[in-house]
């Protein structure tokens, strides 16, 4: 039986949402037995990083075959195509930004003391703009995909994804 579509992105994002509170975890502050405030792990961040970088593009290449079809069900409607290369936009963006919090955590100097790239800032920012963006796919993308869209379209859709 192949899944629906929206079922397998609303599974991916979990996971993804599952990854931001594994991030929020490692940097969240410890303390160690002599109360010393302890870095966060440089390497589960950048494994962590990794999935934000790499496995997410096949997310992103599943939600656009899901935008191509939304699209031609709009026609000539500009407003829609619009919101479209703007989520396109932000997958770019948060790739990037990501792969830019990555290349910070790997700068770390061999005479450095505490882990280079980790500002806290920088990823707690991260962290709330992919929430709001997966919030936002699920609020307006997949309900407009489950108003949309016919079974068969869904259908032919979870056919292509199933092939990334």
């Amino acid at each position: 039986m192949v899944p629906d579509p929206l079922h397998l992105l609303k599974r991916e994002h979990e996971v993804m949402l599952d990854h931001l509170r594994m991030i929020e975890t490692t940097i969240a502050p410890r303390t160690t037995r002599s109360r010393v405030t302890a870095e966060p792990d440089r390497r589960t961040l950048c494994e962590l990083f990794r999935f934000f970088t790499d496995r997410v593009s096949i997310h992103f290449s599943r939600e656009a075959v899901l935008m191509v079809a939304l699209s031609r069900s709009f026609g000539q409607e500009q407003t829609a195509r619009k919101r479209f290369e703007g989520l396109r936009r932000e997958h770019r963006e948060l790739r990037a930004d990501a792969a830019g919090i990555m290349k910070a955590l790997n700068g770390k100097s061999s005479g450095a003391s505490g882990v280079a790239g980790t500002d806290p800032f920088r990823i707690r920012s991260f962290i709330q703009r992919y929430r709001t963006h997966l919030a936002y796919e699920e609020r307006i993308l997949f309900v407009l995909a489950e108003l949309r869209l016919t079974v068969e379209q869904r259908l032919r859709i979870s056919h292509r994804m199933l092939q990334m």
